[in-house]
């Protein structure tokens, strides 16, 4: 049996649908929009869709910023809390820009993207609220107080992701 071709270009569209919706579960990722305001206020993240309390994760923060970003570096303070328990909580540094001055992250615009690690192969506990709290800690050399807004961070975002096994 001879199928019209119309038909055939139909059964393999279908089929490729179906397969792209059926993606394994990529875990949670979350974005806040900071681009306006600039980053002077803690980014909360409310982790309530992050449901596996038995298997490790990994805790990525992404960090999207353009080219008004005045620093090579970024110090971030990051907390994960449950409920009013305090799990986590550290101060982080990440490289922003290339010695040469070059932005590191991915994109071809004058926005970059940069995926930075926070934690690897945490379990996370079962109590809720579960949330992300991300505030930035920069300096300005020879000035004790932090930086009140920092310019030029377009969004920040949280990722929890399954801890892969090879």
């Amino acid at each position: 049996m001879d199928l019209p071709r119309k038909f055939k270009v139909f059964i393999y569209s279908t089929m490729l649908l179906a397969l792209g919706a059926c993606s394994l579960d990529s875990g949670f990722t979350a974005y806040q929009s900071v681009a306006k305001t600039g980053l002077q206020d803690a980014l909360i993240f409310d982790l309530k869709k992050v449901e596996d309390t038995l298997h490790p994760q990994n805790i990525f923060v992404y960090l999207r910023n353009d080219n008004s970003y005045p620093f090579a570096n970024i110090f971030l303070i990051c907390t994960l809390k449950a409920g009013e328990q305090l799990i986590l909580k550290d101060t982080l540094e990440y490289a922003m820009a290339a010695p040469d001055g070059t932005w590191l992250g991915k994109g071809f615009t004058e926005v970059k993207e940069s995926k930075l690690w926070w934690k690897e192969g945490i379990v996370l506990p079962k109590e809720r609220p579960l949330t992300i709290e991300i505030q930035q800690a920069m300096r300005t050399n020879g000035n004790p107080e932090g930086v009140e807004t920092l310019e030029g961070i377009v969004s920040v975002g949280i990722s929890v992701e399954a801890q892969e096994f090879n």
